[in-house]
């Protein structure tokens, strides 16, 4: 038996003009957790979304960046196909291959960044504990489970 995802239909409310709200009107967003959003740029022609990108490009002050936004604007139409886009540099389509192919390849140095900072949380809180205990005990304050009483009650 094929098992069909229903589809929220984003797309849909861009090119029709309806509001988010109308567009999934009758969508159990609880029940349906394996609904698939359509892709916002997959039903353009490559004429609009090249205007798409010029606008929000002049709109953002971002003109000299306006070749890189194209040619990332069209790998999000269709990222199967960043292999055969014109204008897309080996340098960025072995990025591309290396994000889908080899997600967690990333510099030593970020892994060792992120175990020393959790290392560093860790013992922030271990060391605050005392110091905690101390103050309420100083305050006259007894704990009790997660919330602190005052003493003597």
């Amino acid at each position: 038996m094929e098992e069909r995802k229903a589809s929220i239909g984003l797309t849909r409310r861009v090119h029709s003009g309806r509001s988010a709200e109308e567009a999934i009107k009758g969508v159990d967003l609880n029940q349906n957790i394996e609904a698939l959003i359509e892709n916002p740029l997959s039903h353009l022609t490559p004429e609009q979304l090249e205007r798409d990108v010029r606008a929000f490009a002049r709109l953002k002050g971002l003109d000299d960046y306006l070749d890189l936004l194209e040619r990332g604007a069209q790998i999000a139409k269709d990222p199967q196909l960043y292999e055969s886009i014109h204008g897309v540099t080996e340098n960025e389509k072995r990025a591309l291959r290396d994000e889908r192919y080899r997600r967690f390849r990333q510099p030593r140095a970020l892994y060792l960044t992120i175990v020393i900072c959790s290392v560093g949380a860790a013992v922030q809180y271990v060391s605050a504990l005392p110091t905690e205990l101390l103050l309420a005990d100083l305050a006259g304050v007894k704990g009790d489970g997660i919330r602190l009483v005052p003493m003597g009650r």
